[in-house]
């Protein structure tokens, strides 16, 4: 077939077609197409406002609908900065205004120190609809793959701050997509509902000692707790042994914390470890925290003795951890179809196509456990540090524990907080006898009043708080007349601390208690530190009224009346007793005080009314009794066996004898300086064993921690309180 040769001419329509199809064609793949790759094109450069022009003339994927519900961060200037956020320096904090998440307002804004970005902290009460914390880092690449390792993170379960795509502006300039990341501190706790919680911070860089070291946020009391649990846990793993730490450490947490550590190629040594402990539970969690951006390398193969890599040794963590592995196996297509629409969006607006980080493969490694066999190794300083510390005993609160506390709770209506059981004001009827356990403190609030049933006991294994006032003092004693109970003990560990204030008690007996002979109506026995203020003991029926065994103690302003066989008995003590009184019942044969043991300084007081010896020092006691009135009693002051009594500015009257010596060896049992002894039916009931000196020394005075001249201490007690 012959083809003319005549030429075709093209008409409108045909370059309309034409136009439209190839226009149409190139529109669709740059306007509906991802596009990220632009960016990225071998010898391209293209820049921000090239990119954002670009962006708003053609750019019509369908994910991009959503960009309008991105949050838009605005941090403006103040009159302390005038300049944008963008030209600010240092790493001080600085006020400035800001809008957004709900809130206009000001906050204070310092740049981050180790990395681009900036923290901004609202005001404590701001009501916002995010953190009232975070960082804010410029999104790069990396950022799709720390969204996707938080979500995973969440799905094992970890605790893990929220991360989010926002857009920021400072002073009306768009500085672009940025990544807000939550800090971790109290406030995220409240965010989640926590409470009675604490938060701990240790690193694992063996080039960072002071790392090893927790970082304890509350109070010294939980840090002095929390502390001496760690370093006992630690100590004993540097010596081979994890059944503390095994104890103290939620094992599943372990193993997320472990395989997330392992999906983002994180090398443990980059950066410290958040840790959550609940004092309810006596455990310690660890937090999950994206980082975004990567840390420096470090050298080596060691990492500093810490609370996870050893566990990963356990039967009990490596079987969760395989389990975790098998659960992501199973469960990885959804997540990813779930999480791909905003993976997408994420990877459109930072122009980065998504990376093959965070692979199924790696998840699921079953190598990825003998990674973690890092040896370890106590940084400088370590010995140092816990040299003298008070460690506590190896004791786990068990699960056990912790049921029954919740029923005791329940049967009694106190309060569980964290690790200490509070009895808030009211009324309570003990017909049983209640052990609380080691690692918890029991805290009896101001209007507390507790009926003891006939010989029913409290024993404090733990410490013990009693917070009463003068005005609303705590109340125990016998639910019957005429029936007395057991006693209220603390005993335990070189750990303990016991402070009482404003306690009205009468009407135990005392107790054996766990194996122990607890022979004061309230007995306190090995506790590191005693303190006991403005309370007031009456009658009993037990060997003493108050017994502290071994410690320290500081006493004030404590009374003691009525009917008792001993109002007051100190064993191995270092004691300072201030201003006590103490009135016996004539019908009695009562002793005052009864030092077997110790140091102890009396200073002031009034001692009255004693069948018995209203003083008594036994075996290689050490006795200083300044300032006191001593009258009315059988006898003012006893020394027994080898004890010593220092007797200076007391007032010594009515007594049928002031001194009364039985020595078991030679030497000098009373030193006394001037004194005010008249109208005694017996001054001395020997010579023997008694010397006397014209002034007391300041060496002398302070073998027993007190000062030579009270009046100094009164003063500057009264210009602090002032």
């Amino acid at each position: 077939m012959k083809r003319s040769a005549k030429p075709r001419k093209v008409g409108l329509v045909s370059w309309l077609i034409g136009f439209l199809v190839v226009g149409g064609g190139l529109l669709g793949l740059f306007s509906l197409g991802r596009a990220g790759w632009m960016r990225h094109l071998p010898g391209v450069h293209v820049s921000g406002k090239e990119w954002s022009f670009y962006t708003g003339l053609f750019d019509r994927h369908p994910v991009a609908t959503t960009v309008s519900a991105l949050p838009v961060l605005d941090v403006g200037a103040s009159n302390e900065m005038p300049e944008c956020v963008d030209a600010q320096r240092g790493g001080s904090w600085h006020r400035r205004w800001f809008e957004g998440q709900g809130v206009a307002d000001s906050v204070d804004v310092r740049h981050l120190r180790d990395q681009p970005g900036f923290v901004v902290r609202l005001r404590k009460g701001s009501r916002a609809d995010g953190p009232r914390r975070f960082q804010l880092t410029p999104a790069t690449p990396d950022a799709i793959g720390a969204r996707r390792a938080n979500s995973i993170a969440k799905e094992l379960g970890l605790m893990t701050p929220e991360l989010r795509l926002v857009r920021v502006r400072s002073c009306g300039t768009d500085m672009g997509y940025h990544i807000q990341q939550e800090r971790i501190d109290e406030d995220f706790l409240d965010r989640q509902g926590l409470r009675g919680v604490t938060l701990v911070r240790m690193g694992f860089d063996p080039t960072r000692p002071d790392r090893q070291f927790p970082v304890i946020r509350a109070d010294s009391a939980e840090q002095v707790k929390l502390r001496g649990l760690i370093i006992r846990a630690l100590t004993e793993v540097g010596e081979g042994r994890t059944a503390m730490l095994a104890g103290i450490m939620d094992a599943e947490a372990v193993a997320a914390w472990a395989l997330m550590a392992w999906i983002e190629e994180r090398d443990l040594r980059n950066g410290p470890v958040e840790l959550m402990y609940e004092w309810g539970s006596g455990r310690f969690r660890p937090i999950h925290q994206v980082h975004c951006e990567q840390g420096a390398e470090v050298e080596g193969d060691e990492v500093l003795l810490n609370m996870i890599t050893p566990l990963l040794e356990l039967p009990a963590v490596r079987a969760r951890f395989v389990e975790l592995q098998t659960m992501i196996a199973t469960n990885w297509s959804a997540w990813q179809q779930r999480e791909a629409a905003t993976n997408n969006l994420w990877a459109t607006l930072i122009g980065s196509p998504i990376r093959p980080s965070l692979t199924l493969e790696r998840a699921t490694d079953p190598r990825a456990l003998d990674q973690f066999k890092l040896a370890m190794r106590a940084g400088p300083g370590f010995a140092t540090f816990i040299h003298g510390m008070p460690l506590p005993p190896a004791v786990v609160t068990t699960q056990a524990d912790t049921i029954w506390l919740a029923q005791l709770a329940k049967r009694h209506k106190l309060m569980l907080q964290g690790d200490s059981i509070i009895f808030p004001r009211g009324k309570y009827v003990i017909e049983e006898d209640i052990e609380f356990p080691a690692g918890r403190s029991v805290l009896l609030q101001q209007g507390a009043r507790l009926f003891m049933a006939p010989g029913r006991s409290i024993l404090v294994k733990g410490d013990l708080y009693v917070r009463g006032t003068l005005r609303n003092p705590v109340f125990i004693r016998a639910a019957e007349d005429g029936r007395p109970f057991g006693a209220v003990a603390v005993l335990g560990g070189s750990a303990q601390q016991c402070a009482i204030q404003g306690l009205y008690i009468s009407g135990g007996s005392g107790a054996k208690l766990a194996g122990v002979q607890c022979e004061g109506m309230v007995t306190v026995q090995g506790a590191a530190r005693t303190e006991i203020a403005s309370s007031v003991f009456q009658e009993n029926g037990a060997e003493a009224s108050l017994v502290v065994d071994g410690g320290e103690l500081l006493m004030k302003e404590v009374r003691w009346e009525d009917a008792a066989k001993r109002f007051l008995r100190l064993d191995q003590v270092r004691a300072v007793v201030r201003d006590p009184v103490m009135i016996g019942a004539r019908g009695n044969a009562t002793t005052g005080l009864e030092v077997r043991s110790g140091t102890v300084a009396v200073i002031g007081g009034t001692f009255t009314a004693m069948q018995g010896d209203a003083i008594r020092a036994e075996g290689a006691a050490q006795l200083l009794v300044r300032r006191a009135r001593i009258s009315g009693n059988a006898f003012a002051l006893r020394s027994v066996g080898r004890a010593e009594v220092h007797v200076e500015d007391d007032t010594i009257d009515g007594n049928e004898v002031a001194f009364a010596v039985e020595a078991g060896a030679p030497g000098d049992r009373f030193v006394l300086y001037p004194n005010r002894v008249i109208d005694n039916a017996t001054e001395r009931s020997s010579g023997a064993g008694i010397v006397e000196r014209s002034a007391l020394d300041a060496a002398t005075v302070s073998r027993f921690g007190v000062p030579l001249v009270e009046e100094e201490v009164r003063a500057s007690g009264r210009s602090r309180r002032n």
